[in-house]
């Protein structure tokens, strides 16, 4: 359970920088297993390196419309849906970037290119998240959004390199 916290808050950290930094959106966690809202928009992206997994985001159109606008500069009536699903690819290419450099700063990790697809209501809304999934919804500007990862390799990875490092210490005090 200790190994999942960290893990989301990775995750929760990666979103963080990238939509206030990036963006300028502010969201705020929704906690709990419960609706995260309609989305109208799903980008993927897979990494490969020491672990493997994917990520997706879903997202509300108000959401992505003012990720657009602010990360352009331009008005409603220019934002067009080419220009939403790169801005949408964009921001699930940093987020899944800055989550792995910060799971392992020492590796390569090789992400693919952010697919995209326009959506209609809630594809989680019923499924239950595995073991080896984060799933993290947000109530943002315009709407919400949502980010599921799926890693079967992180939880159990992640464990035996805390054990390392806790290793390491010790040797290191008793010195």
């Amino acid at each position: 359970m200790e190994n999942i916290k960290k893990i989301e808050e990775m995750l929760m950290t990666a979103i963080f920088e990238v939509f206030e930094k990036m963006f300028y959106v502010f969201t705020e966690p929704l906690r709990g297993d419960g609706d995260g809202g309609v989305y109208h928009m799903k980008s993927s992206i897979s990494f490969n390196g020491p672990v493997n997994g994917m990520m997706e985001v879903l997202l509300s159109k108000g959401t992505a419309e003012v990720m657009v606008k602010n990360m352009l500069s331009l008005d409603k009536n220019e934002i067009t849906d080419p220009i939403t699903a790169d801005c949408i690819k964009e921001s699930l290419n940093m987020i899944c970037g800055n989550f792995v450099r910060r799971l392992d700063p020492e590796k390569v990790f090789l992400l693919s290119i952010p697919t995209f697809e326009m959506i209609s209501g809630n594809l989680h809304r019923d499924r239950q998240i595995k073991p080896h999934e984060v799933r993290l919804m947000f109530a943002a500007e315009g709407g919400n959004m949502e980010v599921l990862m799926t890693a079967p390799e992180i939880f159990n990875r992640r464990c035996a390199h805390e054990e390392d490092v806790r290793g390491h210490e010790r040797k290191r005090a008793s010195n």
